[in-house]
């Protein structure tokens, strides 16, 4: 099966998107097939391609959307696959981190990023994050781009449906919820479609989310004295070992 060489479906993901559309197959003849442990664990490799340690990435380097060493010729640090999934996660969790500052008036920490925020006074809830999201990161060029800001905007509304968690927290959902959009950016990029299997691509999503939101939750830490810094580095580093633990442990 081909997919598009634009953005998705590179030579990382091919295997994964077809291995994912054969389970979404699969569950349309069984709904109580379960996601065989493999898929996952090729599903971990294919999002921690590019960085599977965790980087530590210069917060400035992640501001705006500014370059990195060893950037494409599109000038933002990715290639036809798109930036890591661990840069991106850590660019995230900025967001995350102005935004909790905001909300628990802690000015001086905002300093830290060197960005004008005085345009948000007065801003709450949704507006206030979307004004964070284009101070922070930049305006969108590729479709992983996208798909951070709908990964930042759902676990806000989760967010908004719990009760109040630490930062740490907040990062853990944002990170499950980023490692699920951005396998939809590569699956809608296969010719074989998401529309085409309706309910079953529904009941994959659900099964592969919960899959996904527990193995993080298992390795949601503590943030101690966060700074812009220390957040994006913590961030970076869950991503990564969350992919690398998709697959483990499954077998009974």
């Amino acid at each position: 099966m081909g997919t598009s060489g634009a953005f998705g479906g590179s030579g990382a993901w091919s295997d994964t998107v077809d291995s994912l559309y054969d389970s979404a197959d699969a569950l349309g003849s069984d709904n109580a097939a379960p996601i065989a442990t493999t898929v996952m664990a090729t599903l971990g490799r294919s999002l921690a391609r590019g960085d599977r340690r965790g980087k530590s990435y210069d917060v400035s380097d992640l501001l705006g959307g500014r370059g990195v060493a060893g950037a494409s010729s599109s000038g933002d640090g990715r290639d036809s696959g798109g930036a890591p999934f661990t840069r991106e996660a850590a660019r995230g969790s900025l967001v995350l981190d102005a935004l909790a500052s905001i909300e628990n008036g802690e000015t001086p920490h905002l300093v830290e990023y060197g960005v004008d925020f005085s345009s948000l006074e007065g801003l709450s809830g949704l507006k206030l994050l979307t004004e964070l999201i284009g101070l922070i990161l930049g305006p969108p060029s590729h479709p992983d781009d996208a798909a951070l800001q709908q990964a930042l905007i759902a676990t806000m509304r989760s967010s908004e449906k719990q009760a109040a968690g630490t930062l740490a927290e907040t990062i853990g959902r944002f990170v499950s919820e980023l490692a699920w959009r951005r396998t939809v950016v590569q699956l809608t990029t296969s010719q074989r479609r998401v529309s085409a299997l309706g309910p079953s691509m529904r009941r994959l999503e659900e099964r592969v989310r919960t899959y996904i939101s527990g193995k993080v939750q298992q390795i949601t830490g503590q943030l101690v004295n966060a700074t812009p810094q220390t957040v994006a580095d913590y961030a970076s580093k869950l991503a990564a070992k969350a992919c690398r633990l998709f697959g483990r442990g499954d077998d009974k």
